[in-house]
């Protein structure tokens, strides 16, 4: 059957129905998004962006502290001060993680909202991998991915490629030119994992014709990007760069004095290659309309690439404009991600629906911050009795701990190459299994007295077949009615 260009707008582009907010009625309103996606206020990290860069400065001062503390006191202590610290870097993760659902929870601009998603996962980085990580991870979203995803592809590759969370993830902090000043004083050596991963995942892809060579000589040329550990900014540190020309992909960067420059050259001359063009719009069309990417549709975003110089709108808008990307729907599966954002949605639920279901009230009551027991040790106070458990926040059901339990925990992809992006991960056995149970709960805690047809109609619409709307109908009750339709086949697929 068809859809409506509405019901379509919300299922396949955006983050699902929402009773009583209407969906774009255009492909002109999707694009909107986009500039409504900037000027919003983001609840994320925390407090916002601007917060959590205040709460990493207070930590990176809290634990230059507790090393000085950890000087004066047995082993015992200092391991109890350590769990003490990484169980508070957890708990700020954790409020971190509830407050980007419910940013994608309550936005209304949800195509905007999709695209974070995709661009998070196609540059990848985990808050796993180190303890800092936890709080740059939040930060990294807010403040490279989300205000470039409608500009410059070239522009977006740099935010994200130089932000510190990628250099910590990639190793590229432990990247020395073996020729550099401090290579040869310290001989430490060159580190590929960065270079390899812009050229494979990040711009040209795999099999796109680059060589060992090109992946070790931009490895070469990305030497001297390090992190300030005091600030966490990114930073240029000209004596570990590697000396010398080296050549990628065909051109050659630097020379005797090599500088960030010609880091950014590397970048803008690899997005705007026509492998990069390529790679990347069959990666967006894959993602929103098919895992086979319509060949048509794919030509048409590319051609609009070269012409805009890499303006993404421009490549957004050529996808939504080919009539090919509004047919067949159902080819592609919600991941867990989207899943649990549009059930909520669906379920209206809001942001004291889930702080009380996920945080203790005390939690949720009191700002972010570091317990700081080591100082209180100084002061002559006596600490609180030593229970990590205790310590530690409750984490959602119905959102943290749902996604970890479907398969994708939210900032902790799998690999740099993150998460699968096809139909047959998400739709199978075990996966499915989960998700009925997801919906039962969600059905229990937030499901209220809805009448179950009348929240088909409102989550699906014309999407819904008869055979599903048999089935809700005939639900024993209205909490296992609403189950059945978070369940069902159409609610699962785009």
């Amino acid at each position: 059957m068809s859809l409506t260009f509405s019901t379509m707008a919300a299922l396949r582009f955006g983050t699902g129905l929402r009773p009583g907010e209407a969906p774009p009625e255009s492909v002109e309103e999707m694009l909107a998004q986009l500039d409504a996606g900037q000027r919003e206020r983001l609840i994320f990290p925390n407090g916002g962006p601007a917060a959590a860069r205040q709460r990493l400065s207070d930590t990176v001062a809290k634990l230059a502290a507790l090393k000085q503390f950890n000087k004066t006191v047995d082993d015992v202590t200092k391991r109890e001060y350590r769990v003490r610290f990484l169980t508070e870097l957890n708990n700020l993760l954790t409020r971190d993680e509830h407050a980007r659902f419910m940013q994608a929870v309550d936005s209304p601009y949800g195509f905007n909202e999709r695209l974070a998603g995709f661009w998070v996962n196609h540059f990848s980085v985990s808050s796993r991998k180190e303890d800092f990580m936890r709080l740059l991870v939040p930060l990294y979203e807010a403040e490279a991915i989300r205000p470039h995803m409608a500009g410059r592809f070239a522009d977006l590759v740099k935010a994200a490629v130089l932000h510190p969370a990628m250099l910590i993830y990639l190793d590229q902090v432990k990247s020395v030119g073996p020729g550099s000043p401090q290579g040869l004083k310290r001989n430490t050596g060159l580190n590929e994992n960065l270079g390899r991963e812009l050229l494979e995942l990040h711009t040209l892809g795999a099999g796109s014709g680059y060589t060992q060579d090109d992946v070790r000589n931009a490895a070469f040329v990305l030497t001297g990007m390090a992190v300030d550990r005091k600030t966490y900014l990114a930073r240029y540190a000209p004596n570990i760069a590697e000396p010398g020309a080296k050549i990628v992909f065909g051109k050659s960067y630097g020379g005797r004095v090599r500088s960030q420059a010609d880091v950014e050259d590397l970048i803008d001359d690899l997005a705007a290659t026509p492998e990069t063009r390529q790679h990347i719009c069959r990666k967006i069309a894959a993602h929103f309309i098919a895992d086979a990417a319509p060949a048509e549709v794919v030509e048409v975003m590319t051609s609009a690439w070269k012409r805009s110089d890499g303006d993404l709108t421009e490549v957004y808008a050529a996808m939504l404009r080919h009539p090919r990307s509004w047919e067949e729907e159902g080819r592609k599966a919600k991941s867990p991600l989207d899943y649990i954002v549009s059930g909520l949605r669906a379920l209206s639920a809001q942001k004291d629906d889930l702080r009380q279901l996920g945080l203790p009230p005390k939690a949720a009551a009191e700002p972010a911050g570091m317990a700081d027991a080591a100082m209180q040790m100084e002061a002559g106070a006596d600490a609180a009795p030593f229970n990590p458990a205790a310590l530690k926040l409750r984490v959602n059901p119905l959102t943290v701990l749902a996604a970890a339990r479907l398969g994708q925990p939210l900032w902790r992809p799998p690999s740099p190459a993150g998460f699968d992006d096809v139909f047959s991960t998400w739709i199978a056995g075990g996966p499915l299994a989960d998700r009925i149970a997801w919906a039962r709960l969600a059905a229990a805690k937030l499901g209220g007295d809805r009448d179950p047809r009348a929240f088909l109609n409102d989550i699906l619409r014309d999407a819904a077949r008869q055979d599903t709307i048999d089935v809700v109908s005939k639900a024993p009750n209205r909490r296992m009615g609403i189950a059945l339709a978070l369940a069902s086949p159409e609610f699962n697929r785009r």
